[in-house]
Formats: C-alpha cells, sequence, structure tokens
C-alpha cells in the first residue's frame, strides 16, 4: 500500500522552497576562492547546524503528513483518500536519527540516514513511503529502515551496522515511548556489562577489516579522511565504544565521567575539528559526498584553511592531518582499552622485578599506581623490563605513561636523568624482537611520547610531509622506520634481499652511535629550507652530547647526518668506473668503518622512503659504490683481478648458450674474448655474465643488419633488459628512444656503449631496462617485434621520430593528479676530468628520455654515459657528455645554451601533453 501526497494547501511548496533557502545558507558557510567564510564556521558547527536544519525539515514534514493523513487528504495511487490505519500509524511510529545524524553531526554531503520504529510494519511502510516521496523530490540524499524495536535489537547481535546505528540513535519526532523502548531494550541486554567484549571485539574487527580496504597507515599520501586510518570513522569507534561502556559519547560527557582526560579531549576536539573542515571542503567541491583528499585537492584546500599558496603549504597542511589522524586513532585505540570491563577470572600472576616495575598477568607495568609521575625513569626502566622480558606493557601502564609524558615538567626531569639516558640509548639501539604494542621499543616511545620528551627537537618533524610521491611516509614515521630497518639488517632478517648490508650490520663495532646517526638523519628538516643535512648534524651535536655520547661518538654520528645524501647520489648520478667518481666520494670518507656506517645509513634510509623506493637497481649500485670504495680504502682495487674472474664467467657462460653444431659453437669460443676486448671495462664489471654472454651472442649474429634487438637475461625483476646493436651514428640514441617509447616502453635504466671493430668502425651496444606501460615487464616481449621494425625504418631513412610520435598518439585520458615537480637542469664540469655532467630532475613522463637525448643530440653533443633513475613521479636522469671535439662543455654562454635548449625542450613536452617535441633529425654533427 503506497501513500501519495497531493498537497492541496501547498504546505510542501512552502516547506521545500524554505529548505533550498536554508540549505543555501549553510552551504555559503563553506570557503571558496571566490566566496571567503570564517573557517571556525565549516567544520563541525556546519555539521551541527546541517543535523538541526535536518531535524527542522523532518519534524515539519511529518507534522505535514500526519495532518494530510488525519484530515483525509493523503490519497493512494488510484486518487481514494489512505484509510484510517495509515493516519493511525502516525501516531504509531518513531522516527530517529543515526550515523553522523544521530550523533547530530552531519557533514555536508553526507546521506540523511534514519530509522523508523513501528509496532505494524506494514502500515509503517506507507508512513516511510509517505515521507521519503517530498524528501527525494528535493534532492535529500536519505538512507532509511523500518523495523520492530524488537527486531532490531535481535538483529544488532550479529551485525555490527546495526548495533552502531543504535547506539546513535536520536529521536526526532513521533512516539517517544517507542524510541524510549528501544534505548531500554539495548542497555539492558545489547550493551550490558557481560556483552561489552563481544561488542568491542566487533569494532577491533571492523578496524581491521575497514583498514585492510583504504590503507592501514594514518599517513597514506591521499587519504580517505573518512573510512582511512585515523580518520572521522576511527572517530565513531571510539564514540561507540564509550557510548557502550559509559553511557555516553560526547567528549565532554567522557571527561565528565572520567573516561577522557581534559587534555585528550582537547586535542581529539582540534583533530575532529581540522578532519569536519577539510571533509566538508571536499564535499562542496565534488557536489556530493566525497571523501578522499587527492593531491589536486590538497593544493587547492590547503589556501582555503589558510596555509598559503603552493608545495610547501600543502606540506604544513598535510603535517597538521597527519598530526590529527594520530590522534585521532591513538584516541580510538585508547577508548577500546578504557571501554573494556574487568570481567570476573582466576587470579594472575605477579612477580616485583625492583626499581618500581612489576609483571602483571604476563605484562610489566608500575608497582604503585601513578608511580611514574613521581619517577620519571621508571617510564624507561618498564620498557626495558618489557624487552627483556618479551613482554607487553600493561594497558593501563601504557596510558599512564602517555598522560605523564604530554606534562612538560616530567619531560623536563626525564630529560636531567642520567639513568633515562642511558637507558634510552640501549632501547634505541636493541636489536631484540618484542611484544610491545608498536613492535620495536623505539615506536613504541614515539608512541607514548617519551620520544619528544627525550628528544624535543624531534618535535617540528612529527607530521611533516614532502608534497611528492616519492617520500610516502612523515619524516617521524620514516626515521622511526629506518632504525627499525638497521635493526632487522643487524640481525641477518633482510639477507635475501640485502645481504652485503646484513653481513656489514652484523660486524659494525659503534652500533649505538649508527643508531642514532640513523635516527637523527632528517632532524635537520624541522626548520625547513634545503640544507638539511648541515642544519641536522648541527642539532645532532647538541642533541648527542645532552645524551651523554663520547666526543669521538658525537663527530662520528654528525659527519654521518652531513653526509647522508653522498652515497645515494654518487651511485644514482655518477659513472661508477670513472675512478675520478670514486675519488671524488672518498674525500668525505675517513675510513672503511666510516665507509660501511654511511653504507648502512644510506640503505636504511632509502629502503623506508616509500615501499618502492629501493629497487634492485639502485641497492646494486650502493653495493657496487661500497665495494669500489672499499677497495680503494684498502690500497688494494684488485681491477685486473676482478677483470680476469669476469672474463672467465662470461666465457663459460657463452658455453652454456645451446649451439647448432660444434661449429657454431667454436665460432662463439673465438668470438666472445674478442668482444669482450672491444668493450670499455666498466661494461664487463657491471654485467652480469649471463647477460654479457647474450649480447655477444647478438653481436656476433649481427654483421650485415641495420640493427639487432634481443631481450636478454635481466637480474632486475622489475625490468626487462633490451639489448640494441647498431652501427654509432649520430643520434642514435635518440633514434633509439623514439622507437622505445613509440612502443610503449618505459626506460627505467640505460647503459650506453661504443665498441671499436677492425677497420675503424665504430658498433654501439646499448642496453635498456624497461617496462610495458600497460602490461609491465610481461609485456616487453610481445612489443619486441614493432620496436625492432620501427628501429629499422628508422635508422634505413624510412621514417623519422616525427612519424613515430604520430604513430604512438596522445592519450586522451586526463592523467591523475600528483603534485607538481619542479624542473631543475644542472651542469658540473669537475665531477668528470673528461666529460661534463648534465643532471635534469623533471617530472617524470612517456618520451622524457628521447626528448632529452634529442635535445642534446641537437646542441652537437655526444652521450657517453646515461644513468636514468626514478624517484617517484620525478626523474632523476644524469648525462656524461662530450662536444664533438671530445672536450667538455665550456662554462659560461655555452653551458647556458645548453641548459636553456633543455628546459625549453622540457616544457615543450610539458605543454604537448607528453607527446614530445619529435622532430626529423638535422645533418650529422656528432657521436650520439
Amino acid at each position: 500500500m503506497t501513500a501519495e501526497v497531493k498537497d492541496p494547501t501547498g504546505a510542501l511548496v512552502d516547506l521545500r522552497r524554505e529548505w533550498s533557502a536554508r540549505r543555501a545558507e549553510l552551504e555559503a558557510l563553506v570557503p571558496s576562492s571566490s566566496h571567503p567564510a570564517p573557517l571556525d564556521a565549516c567544520g563541525l558547527v556546519l555539521g551541527r547546524k546541517h543535523a538541526r536544519l535536518c531535524d527542522e525539515l523532518l519534524t515539519r514534514l511529518f507534522e505535514i503528513l500526519q495532518t494530510e493523513a488525519r484530515e483525509g487528504r493523503l490519497r493512494l495511487p488510484g486518487g481514494e483518500a489512505a484509510p484510517k490505519e495509515v493516519a493511525d500509524a502516525f501516531e504509531e511510529v518513531a522516527l530517529g536519527g543515526v550515523g553522523g545524524y544521530g550523533r547530530g553531526a552531519l557533514a555536508l554531503g553526507s546521506d540523511l540516514d534514519v530509522r523508523l520504529l513501528a509496532r505494524d510494519l506494514g502500515a509503517a511502510v506507507a508512513v516511510a513511503e509517505a515521507l521519503l516521496y517530498p524528501l527525494w523530490d528535493m534532492g535529500v540524499p536519505i538512507g532509511h529502515q523500518v523495523g520492530k524495536v524488537e527486531q532490531l535489537v535481535e538483529a544488532a547481535r550479529s551485525d555490527l551496522p546495526t548495533a552502531t546505528s543504535l547506539l546513535d540513535y536520536r529521536h526526532i519526532t513521533g512516539s517517544r515511548a517507542l524510541s524510549d523502548e528501544l534505548k531500554t531494550r539495548c542497555d539492558a541486554g545489547l550493551f550490558a556489562h557481560a556483552e561489552l567484549p563481544r561488542f568491542l571485539a566487533q569494532l577491533e574487527d571492523e578496524v581491521r577489516e575497514r583498514h585492510a580496504r583504504f590503507g592501514g597507515s594514518v599517513y597514506l599520501l591521499e587519504p580517505d579522511v573518512k573510512n582511512g586510518a585515523g580518520g572521522l570513522r576511527d572517530l565513531d569507534i571510539a564514540g561507540w565504544a564509550g557510548k557502550a561502556r559509559f553511557g555516553v559519547h560526547e567528549l565532554d560527557d567522557l571527561v565528565r565521567v572520567g573516561a577522557l582526560l581534559p587534555r585528550e579531549s582537547a586535542e581529539i576536539a582540534a583533530a575532529r575539528e581540522l578532519l569536519f573542515r577539510i571533509r566538508n571542503l571536499l564535499h562542496a567541491h565534488a557536489g556530493r559526498r566525497s571523501d578522499r583528499l587527492t593531491f589536486d585537492e590538497q593544493e587547492s584546500i590547503a589556501a582555503l584553511l589558510g596555509y598559503g599558496e603552493g608545495g610547501e603549504a600543502v606540506e604544513k597542511m598535510m603535517s597538521a592531518y597527519y598530526r590529527s589522524a594520530r590522534i585521532i586513532s591513538s584516541a580510538r585505540e585508547t577508548m577500546l582499552a578504557r571501554a573494556a570491563p574487568l570481567l570476573g577470572k582466576k587470579k594472575p600472576r605477579e612477580e616485583d622485578l625492583g626499581g618500581g616495575v612489576r609483571m602483571f598477568d604476563g605484562c610489566v607495568t608500575m608497582s604503585e599506581l601513578e608511580l611514574v609521575t613521581k619517577d620519571p625513569a621508571l617510564a624507561l626502566r618498564m620498557l626495558s623490563a618489557a624487552v627483556e622480558r618479551r613482554a607487553p606493557l600493561l594497558p593501563w601502564a601504557r596510558d599512564a605513561i602517555a598522560r605523564a609524558a604530554a606534562d612538560p615538567s616530567w619531560t623536563e626531569s626525564l630529560r636531567e636523568s642520567p639513568e633515562a639516558a642511558r637507558l634510552f640509548c640501549a632501547l634505541v639501539s636493541t636489536t631484540e624482537e618484542t611484544r610491545l604494542k608498536r613492535g620495536s621499543p623505539l615506536a613504541e616511545m614515539h608512541d607514548l611520547g617519551l620520544l619528544l620528551a627525550m628528544i624535543p627537537e624531534f618535535l617540528p618533524v612529527v607530521g611533516r610531509v614532502h608534497h611528492d610521491v616519492y617520500h610516502v611516509y612523515t619524516v617521524d614515521v620514516h626515521s622511526v622506520a629506518a632504525v627499525d630497518r638497521l635493526a632487522a639488517l643487524v640481525r641477518g632478517e633482510l639477507t635475501a634481499e640485502h645481504p652485503l648490508a646484513c653481513r656489514l650490520a652484523a660486524e659494525a663495532t659503534r652500533k649505538t652511535m649508527l643508531f642514532f646517526a640513523t635516527l637523527l638523519h632528517d632532524v635537520g628538516k624541522a626548520i625547513g629550507g634545503k640544507d638539511h643535512s648541515e642544519r641536522g648534524a648541527v642539532m645532532a651535536d647538541v642533541i648527542l652530547k645532552r645524551l651523554g655520547f663520547p666526543a669521538e661518538d658525537v663527530a662520528a654520528a654528525c659527519h654521518l647526518v652531513r653526509q647522508h645524501l653522498v652515497m645515494y647520489h654518487v651511485a644514482t648520478r655518477r659513472d661508477l668506473d670513472d675512478p675520478a667518481t670514486i675519488e671524488e666520494f672518498l674525500r668525505v670518507i675517513p675510513d672503511r668503518d666510516s665507509l660501511s656506517e654511511l653504507y648502512l645509513l644510506t640503505v636504511a634510509d632509502l629502503s623506508t622512503t616509500s615501499p618502492t623506493s629501493m629497487t634492485s637497481w639502485k641497492a646494486r649500485m650502493l653495493d657496487e659504490l661500497y665495494l669500489a670504495a672499499d677497495r680503494a680504502l684498502a690500497g688494494n682495487p684488485g681491477e685486473d683481478e676482478r677483470s680476469a674472474r669476469a672474463q672467465s664467467a662470461v666465457l663459460e657462460a657463452a658455453l652454456m648458450l645451446p649451439a647448432s653444431s660444434d661449429e657454431e659453437q667454436a665460432a662463439r669460443q673465438a668470438f666472445v674474448p674478442t668482444y669482450l676486448a672491444s668493450m670499455p671495462e666498466r661494461y664487463l664489471l657491471s654485467n652480469a655474465p649471463a647477460a654479457i654472454a647474450a649480447h655477444a651472442e647478438l653481436a656476433r649474429k649481427h654483421e650485415g643488419r641495420t640493427v639487432s634487438v634481443a631481450l636478454v637475461p635481466s637480474r632486475h625483476p622489475q625490468a626487462a633488459e633490451i639489448c640494441v646493436i647498431a652501427a654509432d651514428r649520430p643520434g642514435l640514441l635518440a633514434s633509439i628512444t623514439a622507437a622505445l617509447t613509440a612502443s610503449r616502453l618505459e626506460v627505467h635504466a640505460a647503459q650506453i656503449h661504443s665498441r671499436h671493430l677492425p677497420g675503424g668502425t665504430v658498433e654501439a651496444v646499448d642496453l635498456f631496462w624497461v617496462r610495458d606501460r600497460a602490461e609491465g615487464v610481461e609485456g616487453v616481449a610481445r612489443a619486441l617485434p614493432v620496436l625492432v621494425r620501427d628501429l629499422d625504418a628508422v635508422l634505413e631513412g624510412r621514417t623519422t621520430t616525427a612519424e613515430l610520435a604520430s604513430k604512438r598518439g596522445k592519450s586522451t585520458l586526463p592523467g591523475r593528479a600528483t603534485p607538481r615537480v619542479r624542473t631543475q637542469v644542472s651542469i658540473d664540469d669537475r665531477a668528470s676530468p673528461r666529460h661534463t655532467v648534465i643532471e635534469v630532475m623533471t617530472r617524470d613522463r612517456p618520451g622524457l628520455l628521447h626528448a632529452i637525448s634529442d635535445a642534446l643530440y641537437r646542441l652537437g653533443l655526444s652521450i657517453i654515459v646515461a644513468k636514468i633513475n626514478t624517484e617517484g613521479t620525478r626523474a632523476a636522469d644524469v648525462f656524461y657528455v662530450s662536444e664533438a671535439d671530445g672536450g667538455k662543455v665550456a662554462p659560461g654562454k655555452r653551458a647556458a645554451e645548453v641548459r636553456q635548449r633543455i628546459e625549453s625542450v622540457l616544457e615543450s613536452l610539458e605543454q604537448e601533453g607528453n607527446s614530445g617535441p619529435w622532430s626529423s633529425p638535422p645533418p650529422p654533427r656528432a657521436e650520439r
């Protein structure tokens, strides 16, 4: 039976008009670029006003419809008046709000969720439909459920969303008796003391499942402000736990019943306010519910919230967001722990460990209530005992430590304690596995506030972010993770990924110093600016002296902090086979121990920058740099011996290749030594024997062909290796990269080699590590036939790179918004004795390598070495180049011309939507 409203009195028209006007007033509270508005009105205040506005709407609508039904003006589809039982049903139903609406704060674009309680479901459905049609006509997004009290309570026992909706339920209009009956039934049965453990366990399960879907870290680059870790749903979990246990959910009420401290309530309120403001702005921009804080939204919202313009403003806003999310995440954990009832069970086992520390039921705690407030070092004694006993801290002991650590006078007393300094240093540098809640002692101390208590200089980096997709974690989380990664290396857990690092970590003689250098390597980012390494070293000097480190350890740690970026930059941006590179690098390395420590810090740092930052390619380059530098420091480079071993291994690998006859095997055996002798030594030492054997075989069969291309064994699982052999000629690299891009292959690394043949000809042996843009490594083999055809055509003059560009075409799909990447071109004529080094930092996109190599070719420059590196969406490509006469790029006018040409090409590439400046080659001027 469906009721229809004819609205003969015009009351609904008036209500609709008033709703539209009031809704417009509500939306005007949200600031925009053209409409400034007070920030304090666009967060929770807006949510409260929205809920009150909906209260008035539903109450008025209910009254209008009830009057229409009572007076016989509510009509059925056939036109007849609704029967009396429909009018009577209005007297027997209760309308209540649930979800955010029930809690009294409704975000701008959120659905209006309601429950209609009834004793007669049939009649109640007609009431529900009578309510829904006018609301739909007004454009109100509404979710509803009709049910009896006993049905809802029973369903809530097994269905968490129903249970939480009953906790949120707030009477709006209709039968107050039905709403009161629902509350009584819930309090007596569903949320009774004995039922709480089951309900709280359901909440914990919900958190795990939701975080698995939306991301389990507070520090996601584009977080979901509602469902992500530390989002508003986590605050709802805290509220539901509080409401079930203490009967209240508002922060002030939780303080009143002793479930929260006033300080905690104030922190949570401020965090909630920021997330509410961001969420309302997201809804306003989308015109609907939209909860993901994307990169493009971050930039616009940062400006609207008063953080300013540009990347630094976004970093400030996101730092504030992450701090707020951490507070909310902690509040969720705190309320779930405090809401747990103490039910009767067997007597727990207790043991006094001395010094105010006690074991209680398998957990570490203190022997007296609040003893930690009088004896600050007790907090670290408890943590030390937890590590030694492999036991967790008792929840209320963790709570007591966190409360104490928020008191400035307590933290000052802690820093003044020599015992605390000794225990803190031991905890930071321990490699023991623990059962602490956060896993490692350092992560636990950071969560409890003890890290900041002991090193207050760390505070500005808490929640500090980089507005890019490479640095995934905030500075503080990354620093803690780097220390934990170093501990894992010492334990030997990462032998498969980092065998050299695990060996060196186990052999390290100054472990405590190394752990603190790792912890403090980014502390200089607290102040901002570019030279954070130098500032960090100055800050580390003060911190380590305060903690009582010996002078020599302070100096060693500060040196590591100062130089912590050097090894990565040299490994990824310099030619490691150039003796000048190693000589320059060793100027900042005093001895072999310092080299090992800098290597370990670099591995720990890089591998925790993001989940994908430490590729096998980068790991190998770091290993090669370490080994080359270590040989030089030991006074025994041993290159001749290494070369001999490498040649023997290549010959052995070549003989393992399948052969159709003994003659072919003999020809191969004769060719390989000749091939190796024609290649530069750096090639032999930079590639695996199996790959070199495959290159040699391709070169042996190349005679008479324009170009030879083959997939060869790649030691890097993230990329396939392609070998290209062709007669060396001007612009060859530009032509190859054009064909690679046209085949939709992304170049992740490259090696450029030339071999001199009898008769004076020069042959290029170029290696590319690539991935298919859509299908990854698996798609490279399918792209190979087209790549060979295109290379043949362009090298034989049957097509041009411009025609290859048109073949590739432009994507019609908009790219996903990412933070801007500033383009930087630097020219260094001191890094190499024979070549000029050009570094290009810019946004990575298809066709980039071709665009740069083509620009260098047109400038008349030969590319001797190319190092291709990707950091998130930023390309960091380095080219060793020389002029046509073999000399360096002259400083001054010529260097400026080179820089301006590259910058111009990159600007064109950006404007042309990644299609790049493709054109036919100019007259030959230089080798590639």
